[in-house]
């Protein structure tokens, strides 16, 4: 394995951003093709895919690559032993997937979905083979090659399955877009890093890191459900279409949690995890990345709020005019998912697995009932404004278990972050007024409603004083 790259944790977080944001563009593009060459029914079966795939996908890591990171005691022979263990897992998990796609398909009265999920085998595979690499390349702090991996894989993928969709292939093309970027990561990982001797006695390694990841684990699994369960019985109660419409709207919230806040989660363990016995150092990192993450996220939510028409319209075109109302709903929990989403990190920098494991069980009795309260209604509006009252009330959980029982903190620091909460809250009311009296195309609406929200917010930070905090971190070398 490489030494580590001697990066600071803001030359990293640079790195990440812009390997992400040029993938993201790449995604809108290509998901803007996508959603033209395909129908929403295509869509939905896809998402039905992704739920099965997705718990299996748990399975795939079951938090060794957080332990890799966090056990700094794990050498290469250990790395070697874990390697051969992920051989074994992909091997039995992707016979089990493959075996379950009959009561999968029959649970949606839809034998048609069977080739679908034994096509999504692949994935499965390649994905559990990337469990040690992934992790190893996060330990080695190697976020230019991860950077770099993220952009290649993703275009590839992305123009394969674009290519294949305007061939006629249809859902199969989403299928084997995730497929083969799960291949193409695999690829670069084994010609680029030196685990390639798998030693099948993986015992020893797995007993060392198994209360760690077993909390890590059992987090992932149950924030599986939390996450899943809606596209699970939303496609079961309301249909393929319905489901193509709330996983599009759904999706779209998932834009800045992936391009931002993943991003700054993806750098906070590799660098956390050597400072794992000071709090004070972590509880510091804790606070400046949450505050960025608020700044920022009062800002995406509140163009995606008031601009919640205009946002799906350019992205998907007129045929998901249905996905707006859906979209507008869910768009409220965006800031408050953002905040919520760099926790999982601090946990584990701070050892602290099985608070992490907690918060997710309370966190998923609250979804789940909010779910299946709106599912009773019979109605998808009540459906997609209970999951977002869901994800609202789960910050307050997340930051109890973070600050008051991780940190040992006081939980009135929560105040720094009201400032921008309100100028959102105006800035909203202000772009959807003026645009209502405002007659003029979609891209027109659209620029002048982010102009005024981007400029309120600007004024907003600039008098309550949240500038500082922005120009501190730009400001910091460390």
């Amino acid at each position: 394995m490489k030494r580590n790259e001697t990066v600071s944790p803001k030359k990293a977080a640079v790195i990440q951003f812009v390997a992400k944001y040029a993938t993201i563009v790449i995604q809108l593009v290509l998901t803007a093709i996508l959603a033209r060459l395909l129908t929403p029914d295509q869509f939905g079966e896809v998402a039905i895919v992704t739920v099965f795939t997705s718990f299996f996908n748990i399975f795939s890591d079951m938090g060794v690559g957080a332990a890799i990171i966090q056990f700094r005691q794990l050498e290469q022979k250990d790395f070697e032993k874990l390697f051969a263990f992920s051989i074994v897992l992909s091997t039995v998990l992707t016979i089990v997937f493959a075996m379950m796609s009959y009561p999968f398909a029959l649970f949606y009265s839809d034998m048609g979905l069977i080739p679908l999920f034994l096509a999504a085998t692949p994935t499965l595979f390649f994905n559990t083979l990337n469990m040690v690499p992934n992790g190893l390349m996060l330990r080695g702090k190697r976020f230019k090659a991860i950077g770099l991996r993220l952009i290649v894989t993703t275009l590839i993928s992305g123009v394969v399955a674009v290519f294949s969709a305007a061939l006629g292939m249809g859902a199969y093309a989403l299928i084997l877009q995730t497929g083969l970027s799960a291949f193409s990561v695999f690829i670069w990982n084994f010609l680029s890093l030196s685990v390639r001797k798998p030693n099948f006695h993986f015992v020893e390694p797995l007993k060392l890191i198994f209360s760690y990841s077993s909390f890590q684990f059992g987090f992932s699994t149950i924030n599986y459900f939390s996450r899943n369960l809606d596209n699970l019985l939303i496609g079961k109660f309301f249909g393929d279409v319905q489901l193509g419409y709330y996983d599009k709207a759904y999706k779209l919230t998932t834009y800045p949690l992936s391009s931002f806040t993943s991003v700054v989660s993806s750098i906070v363990q590799p660098f956390m995890a050597e400072h794992q016995d000071h709090k004070k150092i972590i509880w510091d990192f804790w606070f400046r990345i949450e505050k960025l993450v608020s700044l920022v996220g009062a800002v995406i939510t509140a163009i995606f709020v008031a601009c919640s028409r205009e946002v799906v319209l350019l992205f998907y075109g007129s045929q998901w005019s249905a996905s707006i109302p859906l979209f507008t709903l869910l768009a409220f929990s965006v800031y408050f998912q953002m905040l919520g989403n760099t926790s999982g990190a601090f946990f584990q920098s701070l050892g602290r697995t099985d608070l992490q494991f907690r918060v997710g069980l309370i966190n998923t009795v609250v979804t789940v009932g909010c779910l299946v309260l709106g599912l009773c209604t019979g109605k998808m509006l009540y459906v997609a404004a209970l999951i977002a009252a869901a994800y609202i009330i789960q910050i307050f959980t997340t930051f109890f278990y973070l600050i008051k029982r991780a940190f040992g903190g006081t939980f009135s620091v929560v105040v720094r972050f009201i400032p921008e909460i309100i100028i959102a809250a105006v800035a909203v009311v202000v772009a959807i007024f003026t645009g209502s009296l405002i007659n003029g195309g979609l891209i027109l609406q659209f620029s002048i409603k982010m102009l005024l929200v981007c400029s309120i917010m600007f004024i907003g930070y600039l008098l309550f004083g949240q500038l500082k905090y922005l120009l501190a971190i730009i400001k910091r070398k460390k």
